[in-house]
This record gives structure tokens, sequence and C-alpha cells, in this order.
């Protein structure tokens, strides 16, 4: 089986962090995003994988070894401008012809979608498109798909007002095309699939059908979101690459925490972290390797990237911390976002 991770986005609600790394391969856990995504492909048995990539898509070279120590093969299908989620998709055509369907992947989705299952029930239906949907509280700021008994989709509301509000149901960001479906895809223009080509089928009165995941499911596309993707997987919300641990320190090779350091919930360190004494830690905390935490400081529910120092007397609370950064002695940050690079001198104080 083959498979299409769209990943072309610029990444903006995620911004300072997509401005010097593509959202995909932000740290979840200290790993790439992307690897959890090739991790769920791998353990349903999708051999090849092709990564529809634009902005910053030379990044994307870096995972090339990973997916290969996963078994996967991976290939960049490269957009020089941005074609969108159907444009990204006729792009992969070459990669993705023969007579088999395949899936599509959104790429800010984190969920453990049983993709046997939906395969299972594209086969059964004879449909020509399968839209993986999940039911959520607020469906107001999704397009919403109204099916019928049969899960045959009817209907599609982009931006519903109140009124149009019928259903709970929303599109997952996975789907199954028959290769037919890349004939009706104009080449080299910018085109929406979920906006244009999935309306334009249904008018052409093609088959397609609607399928209910009710496990997990995440729309990692804001700071908000990409911290509680950090944290569910801590917590055990979904099982992909990490598995819960009740052990308050998880920490890799080289890393050393000196006296009377104090966990209270969960301490994540990568390779070649320092801890200095006197130092605590609440909530949630995951630090990137090559990082420094000095004396006295507290960290609570926080994210760090790599190649960090944090001078003593710190306290960094809900926040997350890019990779290179100087934050100087006696800082606060507060519910913040600190861009790569980014330099804070001492005795300041962020707060969002």
């Amino acid at each position: 089986m083959k498979a299409l991770l769209l990943l072309g986005g610029f990444g903006t609600r995620l911004r300072p962090f997509t401005i010097t790394t593509p959202k995909a391969l932000l740290p979840i856990l200290n790993i790439p995003f992307i690897t959890y995504q090739l991790e769920l492909l791998r353990i349903y048995g999708v051999k090849e994988v092709i990564l529809g990539i634009g902005y910053k898509g030379e990044e994307f070279k870096k995972i090339m070894n990973i997916g290969k120590k996963m078994g996967l093969k991976l290939y960049l299908s490269y957009e020089k401008t941005p074609l969108g989620t159907a444009g990204g998709i006729k792009n992969a055509e070459k990669f993705l012809k023969g007579n088999e369907p395949f899936f599509v992947f959104n790429g800010d989705i984190l969920a453990n979608f049983n993709l046997e299952k939906i395969m299972n029930f594209h086969k059964e239906k004879n449909a020509y498109v399968t839209i993986g949907m999940v039911k959520v509280n607020d469906p107001s700021s999704y397009g919403l798909i109204v099916t019928d008994d049969e899960m045959r989709i009817k209907k599609f509301i982009e931006k519903p007002k109140p009124e149009e509000i019928i259903t709970d149901t929303i599109n997952a960001g996975v789907y199954i095309f028959q290769p037919e479906v890349l004939e009706e895809i104009p080449k080299g223009i910018e085109v929406s699939v979920e906006k244009e080509t999935f309306p334009l089928l249904l008018e052409k009165g093609r088959e397609m059908y609607g399928y209910v995941h009710y496990g997990y499911w995440l729309d990692v596309g804001t700071i908000e979101k990409f911290k509680k993707a950090n944290f569910d997987l801590i917590d055990g919300k979904i099982e992909l690459i990490y598995r819960k641990s009740e052990e308050k320190i998880e920490k890799k090779l080289n890393s050393f925490i000196k006296e009377n350091v104090f966990v209270e919930e969960k301490l994540i360190l990568d390779e070649d972290v320092f801890i200095d004494e006197n130092t605590n830690f609440k909530g949630k905390v995951i630090v990137g390797k090559n990082t420094y935490i000095g004396k006295n400081c507290l960290l609570e529910n926080s994210i760090i990237f790599e190649n960090v120092i944090i001078e003593d007397n710190c306290l960094i609370k809900n926040s997350v911390i890019g990779n290179s950064v100087l934050i100087k002695n006696n800082c606060e940050i507060l519910n913040s976002a600190i861009g790569d690079k980014s330099y804070i001198s001492e005795f300041s104080k962020i707060i969002q």
C-alpha cells in the first residue's frame, strides 16, 4: 500500500517556530512530529510513503533515514509553488499511479486511525473516495460532512452558520482515493481538495463515503494544540512510539541532574541535558538535547527545544522555548512562545 502525506503548508498558526522549521518536523516528545504518522502507516503495512512538500522542503531530507530505519520507502514530491491540498495530490501523481487505492493524510493530524478498517470499508462500499471523519463538540469552525444511513456523503458545508450546523461530523484529514481521482484534478494550479475537488466529485455523482473514527484525534495546528499533543502522549491518551511510564524522570544518554532537583509529575530529557541544583519541575516538562538549565529555576508545563541555555533563577510556565535560545538570569516567561535563536536579557518578564 501507498500513502501520501500533505506537508506543503506554511504552518502560520504555529509561528514563530515554523519560521525556521516546517510544522511536520517540530518535536513531539523530542522527535519530529511526522515520525508518529510514519509509525501509524508502518503498523498497518503501508510500505511506500510520498511526502508532498513545499515550504522549507529541503528540511525533509533529514528524515529520510528515519523512514529507512522504520522499513519504509520515502519519496519526496516537491511543489515549486503552493498547490493546495488537491494540487499537492496531483503533483505526486507519478508516485501514485496504479490499480490500487491509496491513503492521503493531512500533515497536521495526530490520530490512531484503524487504517485496516477504513480500507475494508472503502472496498466494501466500492467507493471512489472515502473520507475519514470525527465527531466534535463544536463543529462551527470546521467543514461539516453530511451522510445518509449508509454513510454515503450527501453534502459538504464549509464554515457553517449556526443554523447550518446539522451534524457534528467533520473531515478528519485522512482519505482513501481510487487512482482515477487523479484524473479529476487539474495540473499545475492551486486547488483545494476540501473546497473544490470533493464538491465537484459529489456533483458528478461519484460514490463518496464517510467513515467515522472514534479514537484519538487532534489537529496539531496551533501552539496550544502542539502542547496538548506532547502532554497527551505523556498521559497515554494515544500510544504511538511512546508508551506511558510511571517514572517521574525519563532521560537519555549523557543527561545529568544535580542534587536537590524536585520533579512533581513528569520530566523528559533528551541527550546531553544538564540540570543544575535546586531547580523544580511541575506538571509536564520536556527538554531537548544539548540544553542547560541553571540553579533555582522553576519550569512548569513547558516544552524546551534543543541547544537552549536557561540561566539561574528563571521561571518558565505554560510556554514553548525554541531552538538555540539564551535566557539570562532572573527571567519570567509565562504563557509564551519564544522563537528560535532568541536572546532574553536579565530580569526580563514575558507574558502573553
